[in-house]
């Protein structure tokens, strides 16, 4: 798991992939992309995703085997948990058509992000997303699925 703000992304410019992502982003400059686009065929595309917060209880954890999940924060702010996957309880199996498991259990750490902010969940991070801090807020957020497995 990586937390950090976009105006570090020249930190990750070892790392091509995700230096590539966070450019994406910044190209951006805080607009919403459109539904599934394409940043690299077959391997990274993004979604905007458009939400209200709520309390923890109200929400879940997830994890994915598939694809890593780089959520950015366009504007509000999210609170996101996780942990490792093989530390939790499955609540709901793996789907291998939509790439998501459901879990319960603890959480080893909690993160409000902010504008500006992005998180990157690999498949071992199993994260609970969209809860509020303090009260509900509406987000908008930008969630990069970043291939980590070859089918």
């Amino acid at each position: 798991m990586i937390f950090d703000s976009i105006n570090n992304k020249e930190n990750y410019r070892e790392y091509p992939t995700l230096y590539k992502a966070l450019c994406f982003l910044t190209d951006l400059e805080g607009q919403l992309p459109a539904p599934n686009t394409v940043i690299e065929e077959g391997y990274m595309f993004c979604n905007p995703v458009s939400l209200v917060s709520k309390p923890e209880e109200q929400c879940i954890y997830e994890a994915h085997r598939i694809y890593a999940d780089l959520h950015f924060i366009v504007r509000g702010r999210e609170g996101i948990a996780t942990a490792d996957v093989k530390e939790m309880s499955e609540k709901v199996p793996y789907d291998n058509i939509k790439d998501i498991a459901f879990y319960e259990g603890e959480a080893s750490g909690k993160y409000v992000l902010k504008q500006g902010d992005f998180m990157v969940c690999y498949p071992s991070d199993a994260h609970k997303v969209a809860m509020m801090e303090k009260e509900p807020e509406e987000i908008d957020k930008i969630v990069i699925k970043i291939k980590m497995q070859i089918e």
